[in-house]
């Protein structure tokens, strides 16, 4: 069995563009799956969690085949708590939908709770203890980009990388990437393409993150989930009020963070993004989901 594996971790690291179809054959079967079969629901996202952790997996075995991610700059401790957050979040649903099944809506919202306060907790831990991690992305550990491995894998050794970076200038006024003509590689190594900027070669080096606002912003969004279970528990599920108090948190969290955008990297930026686009799911959540979002889609499917 370790035999197996050790071609498995061989092959995946060998062929890193091969596996996209197999992950994707498997993320797609879950949708097939649905409606199919009792206990779709449970099944299909069975199925696409399985797929999800999958990609994770094999993401691992090319990150550190390949050394592209600085893997020491992060402690141990860190690097498993990022682990296991971007492991329970691609397992929640079906967590969730499990203990639906077994012990009733009680249990289902016992281990929600659960859920909820472990990721709390890891995300303020992430936060408060390690200076690489100020804001926490969704998953912690994002995909890998292995179009980009490839490409650095190919591009040559360190020492050229090197005599890359230290002999590009940033334009000031447009921000592009010059190579200076005194280090110019020559014909035979020259690959004609620009520079890579500082955000290219470094992906996790955070620039420097400062400021009581700032880290208020992150503990709101951070909190806001448990404040949402309180406020459901209060008022009830299809209550305005908890819809209105989580999106006024994830405003006040987002609007934070704008006043201050330019002390964030530009992986920091993008994560921004990233829930300033979330907001839109807030269409598809009770009650507004129920008295306007709900009726609107059905006649688009009827019209369709």
């Amino acid at each position: 069995l370790q035999n197996l594996f050790q071609r498995y971790v061989k092959w995946v690291s060998t062929n890193p563009g091969s596996l996209g179809d197999v992950e994707l054959t498997a993320k797609w079967l879950s949708y097939f799956i649905a409606g199919k079969i009792n206990n779709s629901s449970a099944v299909s996202e069975l199925v696409y969690s399985l797929s999800n952790l999958l990609v994770f997996a094999n993401d691992r075995i090319i990150e550190r085949a390949h050394r592209t991610v600085a893997d020491d700059s992060q402690e141990p401790i860190e690097r498993r708590l990022k682990v296991l957050l971007t492991t329970l979040e691609y397992c929640e649903v079906f967590i969730e939908l499990s203990a639906h099944k077994i012990w009733g809506t009680r249990g289902k919202w016992f281990i929600i709770c659960v859920i909820q306060v472990i990721k709390c907790l890891g995300r303020l831990v992430l936060t408060s203890c390690y200076a690489s991690t100020k804001i926490v992305t969704s998953p912690p550990i994002p995909a890998l980009n292995r179009k980009t491995v490839s490409q650095q894998s190919s591009a040559g050794n360190e020492s050229f990388n090197a005599n890359l970076r230290n002999g590009a200038i940033v334009l000031k006024r447009s921000g592009r990437v010059m190579r200076k003509v005194e280090c110019s590689p020559s014909l035979a190594s020259r690959s004609w393409k620009p520079p890579l900027s500082e955000n290219d070669i470094s992906p996790v080096l955070n620039t420097q993150y400062g400021g009581k606002r700032l880290m208020s912003a992150e503990l709101v969004y951070i909190f806001k989930p448990l404040i949402h279970l309180g406020c459901m528990h209060r008022y009830g599920t299809k209550s305005w009020k908890a819809y209105l108090v989580a999106l006024a948190l994830d405003g006040i969290s987002l609007r934070k963070y704008y006043n201050n955008r330019q002390a964030l990297s530009k992986d920091q930026r993008v994560e921004l993004s990233r829930r300033c686009v979330s907001l839109l799911l807030y269409l598809l959540r009770s009650p507004f989901y129920d008295r306007y979002t709900h009726d609107k889609i059905a006649c688009l499917l009827n019209g369709i």
